[in-house]
């Protein structure tokens, strides 16, 4: 896995268009289906990727962009440098299988999406499911692989499932589900979602997990002498202090 200086630089090559993408990097499986959950009777296009980068960066980046709760780390360009830099790969547990759906129609048109990928371990999602896994095992059955809807070692809350409304956010999570049961996985999790997206699992009766996120807010806190500020003295002085003995040990 590369530094966070690398993670960086592939971002702003992917965004601007200077990274070439190998055939290996844009492989997906397509088939004529109805999307789950009686969206209509109109056929859809399920496309499954294999990697972010054989998306159109306009067409996620549109969809998300609809979203009621959207983030920076569900944009294209972050996606598709977690791919390219090597650390949301196979080879690190993180297998992509993007989930899309698009109109069948002479001009396709993307009406949903999510990042879904299948998982050989439970690290890197700052959800602790060992337990479900131990209990698997004490089963005699497979736990690994399972699916995630997620966006790798990024604990924070946002949409996942992208979609135009409700009613094509919640046949997607069906669709999603479906495909997992036909690959015979044992179970599908979808990590820090959107209000929203919760609302379409509780439809389709999945079982909630409940936790804790602690958020930090400034409250009009502009910089690090103003958060110094609202501290009482001896705050202050214990925080001047440790970052004086940091500075006089070199540490930049």
């Amino acid at each position: 896995m590369g530094g966070i200086d690398d993670f960086l630089r592939v971002a702003d090559q992917i965004a601007d268009n200077k990274i070439q993408l190998r055939n290996a990097d844009v492989k997906s499986h397509e088939t004529t289906l109805r999307l789950g959950g009686g969206v209509s009777n109109r056929d859809y296009l399920i496309r499954v990727l294999e990697s972010p980068l054989a998306l159109g960066r306009d067409d996620w980046n549109g969809l998300l962009s609809r979203q009621h709760h959207p983030t920076p780390f569900m944009r294209h360009e972050y996606l598709a440098a977690l791919h390219a830099s090597g650390c949301a790969v196979p080879e690190t547990g993180w297998t992509p299988r993007f989930i899309t759906a698009w109109c069948n129609s002479d001009t396709p048109r993307l009406v949903a999406a999510c990042p879904l990928y299948l998982k050989t371990h439970s690290y890197g999602e700052y959800v602790f499911d060992w337990a479900w896994a131990q209990a698997y095992a004490d089963h005699g059955l497979a736990y690994y692989p399972k699916a995630v809807i997620a966006v790798p070692f990024t604990p924070v809350p946002g949409s996942r499932l992208l979609a135009r409304d409700a009613t094509s956010r919640r046949a997607l999570l069906d669709t999603c589900r479906r495909w997992c049961w036909e690959q015979g996985l044992s179970s599908l999790h979808l990590l820090f979602a959107s209000d929203a997206d919760l609302a379409a699992a509780h439809s389709l009766d999945g079982m909630p997990r409940q936790t804790v996120q602690f958020h930090w807010h400034r409250h009009g806190l502009n910089d690090f002498e103003a958060l110094l500020s609202s501290l009482n003295q001896d705050k202050r002085k214990k925080i001047r202090q440790e970052r004086r003995r940091v500075a006089d040990a070199g540490v930049q």
